[in-house]
């Protein structure tokens, strides 16, 4: 299991991501990661198996997998042939605009439906507006996003509580979080274990044994991993060759990239890329 620091984007000048997944997109599969929007997953068809901060949860269709600032989470799809949702990031800065001590707080309405029967309106309406762009259109979703930012403020606000976490156990989850943000940003070059060992100021070896009781496998594993869902993506959105892909996605050569490949997906990139294009 990997995680990395996704670095989210707004749409032009609607403070928020939209995405409207399915079966025919390669979507279906988001390895461990955070970032510091708040995220919402409306499942539509099928079922989305969730992690967030180690625990495991099922959403079924019609409910939504709610996603903290700055959680940990992953999200599948129990069957990727049937599977439909609506992901929304919505912009934390948004919510800083009209609560400046947001920081403090976290956001929850489980057991309330009225609420979760608001938001899931509110969330279907901004996937509309941004899947048929009308006139005005960006006005409409910039509204709907504030609707939905009151309903937050107003209705699911919760005081964050201290955890009794000892200093070496703040310090390790700053450290851990740095080097996500680290290799995010330089997954791409030719990164050792001593160069990002020296950024955390750790020895390698210490290091090494840091990283792997932190995320429960190797910093080599990781980064092949973090290489491959951003090789992924490429090679689904673009017509790089298998060399360019190789290069711009941090693996040392073709043969590495289409081997690492071969083991995450049971098959070529190339046969991946046709048997995704029949679909």
């Amino acid at each position: 299991m990997n995680y990395y620091q996704e670095k989210v984007e707004n749409q032009g000048n609607i403070p928020a991501q939209i995405y409207i997944g399915n079966s025919q997109c390669m979507n279906c599969h988001y390895p461990l990661h955070w970032h510091t929007h708040l995220e919402f997953n409306l499942v539509l068809e099928g079922t989305i198996k969730g992690v967030i901060n180690g625990n495991s949860v099922t959403i079924p269709p019609g409910d939504i997998f709610f996603v903290n600032s700055s959680d940990l989470h992953e999200t599948d799809a129990v069957d990727q042939n049937h599977m439909r949702a609506i992901t929304l990031l919505l912009s934390y800065d948004l919510l800083k605009e009209y609560c400046p001590d947001v920081d403090t707080y976290y956001f929850n309405w489980s057991g309330n439906d009225t609420i979760h029967q608001q938001l899931k309106k509110l969330i279907l309406e901004c996937a509309k507006l941004s899947e048929k762009k009308d006139a005005y259109y960006e006005l409409e979703l910039s509204i709907a996003l504030r609707k939905l930012c009151l309903i937050l403020l107003k209705n699911c606000k919760h005081k964050r509580q201290e955890k009794n976490l000892s200093k070496p156990e703040v310090k390790s989850m700053v450290d851990i979080r740095k080097v996500i943000a680290f290799i995010e940003n330089h997954y791409e070059d030719d990164l050792s274990l001593s160069e990002i060992a020296t950024y955390i100021g750790m020895s390698p070896n210490y290091f090494s044994r840091f990283f792997k009781n932190a995320t429960n496998e190797t910093v080599h594993s990781y980064l092949t991993h973090i290489r491959l869902y951003h090789a992924h993506k490429e090679l689904l959105n673009s017509t790089h060759s298998i060399t360019e892909l190789a290069l711009n996605n941090g693996f040392p050569n073709v043969k590495a990239f289409i081997e690492a490949f071969k083991k995450a997906y049971g098959t070529t990139p190339n046969k991946y890329k046709n048997q995704f294009a029949k679909r």
